[in-house]
């Protein structure tokens, strides 16, 4: 029998930090944003549009290092450790090759992908800049991606969240020196968020690898290496990569979708996007508690999965759904209630805030969905169906969401509010999609149990 007290305390010592996490880094990007915020309207499209880019590269690096959790937390569950640092290393090796060549396109290359957003000159000039400074962090990127799936994986997500302290408080006073212009250092405007953000990655990458591989305390530090770091496992590699690639896809689908919502929103003005780009850092306020309930539910099914343990994975969920409820609940009062209040946050220009109360009024109704979304698809990850969640996640946002918002926006003329609503339909079917998916998985596990 498990005594519920300490499952949830097992729970919590897991999540708990995780929100920590997140409410620092999106603390330090909000601040940012505000600081961001206090420029044109030009210089907060001009960074939107290179966001929409550099988090599509962004969900590949962490959708590969989901698979890294995943693998790691099963091979720490069934007691083989030192297979956790060859799977570490291998997402590391390959990932670094691979950004090297997003780092080279884009910086060459920036305006091609940029003008697929807005021929607007000046937007385009600002964002360029921008573009060709921020791609010198994606190697630190990649190794803070590989550094947290390895500490998620053993279950201490306490590190990855000493770490984002560091970085946040690099971001924030670095933001505000090379934005502003303070202590000698000369104001770069958007420029200067980008300088800002590479170095607190490089802070944190450098970090992150110290705390893996220091000789007192570090997580390899009782796994020597079975392989040498520049050598290819096939096989890890393969694992890796075909676990992560399809939770890549789920992320990656809505990145692909939100340049084509972008391009929509773009056709309202200029000032429709800008307060669309401060609405999505409002909503982020409240979604800092629920962001870690995928991450937690894959690392606590992996790690049960791998003590063949069914009872105790079927435990982890329910009280995940419990905490997820409580949780959410709260979320979405704040957004339904409070949306003008998050929305000053972001910007003191009344017309983005008129725009952007309306979108976090509208995101208010759907938090219990979209965050309990996060737990069925972690979970189901982590049964070992890898494409299911990308199957949800794709028809969600190819089948509702871009469709249904291209018809409303170029056929029929709908107003702004219309978008906002056909996001919440599109959180909302994939909802629906994943419980139902979940508990026919389930029953399929049940009965193969039995058959043993």
């Amino acid at each position: 029998m498990y005594g519920k007290k300490a499952i949830k305390r097992e729970i919590y010592q897991i999540i708990i930090p995780m929100i920590l996490e997140n409410i620092l880094q999106i603390s330090a990007n909000l601040v940012i944003t505000a600081m961001v915020g206090r420029l044109l309207a030009n210089d907060i499209s001009a960074q939107g549009i290179c966001i929409r880019i550099t988090d599509t590269l962004w969900c590949f690096y962490k959708g590969v290092a989901i698979g890294a959790t995943v693998l790691i937390a099963r091979a720490y569950g069934a007691g083989r450790h030192q297979e956790c640092r060859k799977i570490a290393e291998q997402t590391m090796l390959t990932e670094l090759i691979i950004v090297l060549i997003f780092q080279v396109v884009l910086y060459f290359q920036a305006p091609l992908f940029l003008g697929f957003f807005s021929k607007d000159a000046q937007i385009l000039s600002l964002a360029q800049g921008y573009m060709k400074t921020i791609v010198f962090g994606f190697p630190f990127v990649v190794i803070m991606t590989v550094v947290t799936a390895s500490f998620q994986g053993y279950g201490n997500t306490k590190v990855p969240m000493y770490i984002a302290v560091l970085m946040n408080v690099v971001n924030i006073v670095c933001g505000y020196c090379f934005i502003f212009g303070a202590f000698g250092v000369p104001g770069m405007g958007i420029k200067g968020a980008a300088a800002a953000l590479v170095t607190a990655q490089a802070v944190g990458a450098c970090t992150g690898l110290y705390l893996l591989y220091k000789k007192k305390g570090g997580l390899f530090r009782k796994m020597p290496a079975a392989h040498r770091f520049f050598s290819f496992d096939r096989r890890c590699i393969y694992d890796i990569y075909t676990t992560g690639i399809p939770a890549a896809l789920e992320s990656m689908f809505w990145q692909f979708s939100a340049i084509i919502l972008s391009k929509v929103i773009l056709f309202y003005g200029n000032q429709a996007f800008a307060a669309y780009q401060l609405g999505i850092q409002a909503e982020e306020i409240t979604e800092m508690p629920a962001i870690g309930f995928s991450t937690a539910s894959t690392t606590l099914a992996a790690r049960a999965i791998g003590r063949q343990d069914e009872e105790l994975r079927k435990i982890y969920f329910k009280e995940l759904l419990k905490v997820g409820v409580v949780i959410s609940s709260i979320t979405s009062l704040l957004l339904i209630f409070l949306p003008r209040f998050f929305m000053t946050l972001m910007t003191d220009k009344p017309e983005l805030q008129a725009i952007g109360v309306v979108y976090v009024f509208v995101m208010g109704f759907i938090q219990i969905p979209q965050n309990l979304s996060r737990i069925y698809n972690g979970t189901i990850r982590a049964m070992g169906y890898k494409n299911a969640p990308m199957l949800v996640a794709g028809f969600g946002i190819w089948i509702v969401r871009i469709p249904l918002c291209m018809l409303a926006a170029y056929v029929l003329g709908l107003p702004l509010t219309a978008v906002w609503l056909i996001i919440a339909v599109d959180q909302v079917s994939r909802f629906l999609l994943s419980a139902v998916l979940y508990y026919r998985i389930n029953k399929k596990r049940e009965r193969a149990i039995q058959t043993v």
